[in-house]
């Protein structure tokens, strides 16, 4: 097992962002002038003028013109479904794959399972986690399955993310879920830390037909642009448990409800097929659902990349040896700050 980590990829400096979107001009999220919704700034989809700059892109550029339909949705809702993207024989190979390393009992996978404290959570093996319970997820499969890698890299997300990226793509922290996550309704950008912290979308890959009451994923529809910024201690987009009271992170999650019902977004519920994956912005607020039927699964994979410039904040715990992108295929590279 560990001969077959270690074979996945070759270990590669950062790979080197072009210095245009591809136009010869800058990318438009550097472009003088340019208004966002969060004083953080954002990519080119969080500008305030962001359907201009798409008419714009979709002029110059034949393949953001095949998906200015997804584009234009993704700007005004801060979500877009792609169907379908991932075939049922890739998904039957990783959970194959997957249930192989369960039973193995000697997996490298580690899992995020909850606990009692203001970090809410610990890292521990595979062996010794639950992975069915709420709130488990394991981390980074893509670091040592590779059947993971093209389900990650399908070539609907990664076509939508290198028009939204203006560059090349990195996925930096993957979750697998068995049952729905219950978790509260949030915002990624106070948990998922990179130096361009707006500079940030995810994927939710159905593994299977999701069922209601399963605690499906649910989100504040155009929430990513309608909730001015939350800032942890007057200043920080993202929650650190040492130096930001609980209080103020209850405030932040209960606040997102509260501004969301008041603008009157609604509250949509994911229950996608087999294969359908969802791609979100970073600050759209969403959460799980309560799970009302124990019985059921809610099998999924979530991905959340970053254009290959930006840097996982992980980076800054880690050992230089461990600060590594490795590149699955053309355009495509992995980090990952557990294995």
């Amino acid at each position: 097992m560990k001969n077959l980590f270690k074979s996945l990829f070759f270990p590669a400096p950062k790979p080197q962002a072009s210095a245009s979107g591809g136009s010869g001009r800058p990318k438009a999220r550097e472009e003088a002038g340019a208004e966002f919704y969060s004083d953080f700034g954002g990519l080119w989809i969080d500008r305030r003028d962001a359907l201009a700059v798409l008419d714009r892109k979709a002029a110059e550029d034949p393949d953001v013109a095949v998906l200015r339909p997804q584009i234009e949705q993704f700007i005004r809702d801060g979500y877009v479904v792609l169907e379908q993207a991932v075939s049922h024989e890739l998904i039957d190979a990783y959970t194959a794959e997957l249930q192989r390393h369960i039973a193995s009992g000697i997996s490298p996978l580690q899992v995020s399972v909850p606990v009692q404290g203001p970090q809410d959570k610990s890292v521990v093996s595979l062996a010794d986690a639950d992975v069915k319970a709420p709130l488990s997820k394991i981390l980074d499969t893509y670091a040592c399955m590779p059947s993971a890698l093209p389900m990650v890299f399908n070539e609907a997300v990664h076509k939508f993310l290198r028009a939204v990226f203006e560059e090349e793509v990195l996925a930096f922290q993957g979750l697998h879920f068995e049952r729905g996550s219950t978790q509260a309704i949030h915002q990624d950008t106070a948990y998922v830390v990179a130096d361009r912290p707006l500079e940030i979308c995810a994927s939710w890959l159905a593994l299977e037909d999701i069922q209601p009451g399963s605690g499906e994923l649910i989100y504040y529809v155009g929430s990513h642009h309608a909730l001015a910024d939350w800032k942890y201690s007057g200043r920080f987009k993202h929650y650190n448990h040492e130096r930001d009271p609980h209080a103020e992170h209850m405030g932040h999650l209960n606040s997102l409800v509260e501004r969301s019902e008041a603008q009157g977004l609604e509250l949509a519920h994911f229950l996608p097929k087999k294969g359908d994956v969802l791609i979100w912005s970073a600050d759209l607020a969403h959460g799980g659902s309560q799970i009302l039927n124990p019985d059921v699964t809610r099998r999924s994979l979530v991905t959340h990349f970053s254009p290959q410039s930006a840097t996982p904040n992980y980076f800054r715990y880690l050992p230089k040896d461990k600060q590594v992108y490795r590149t699955y295929q053309p355009g495509c590279h992995t980090a990952t700050m557990y294995y």
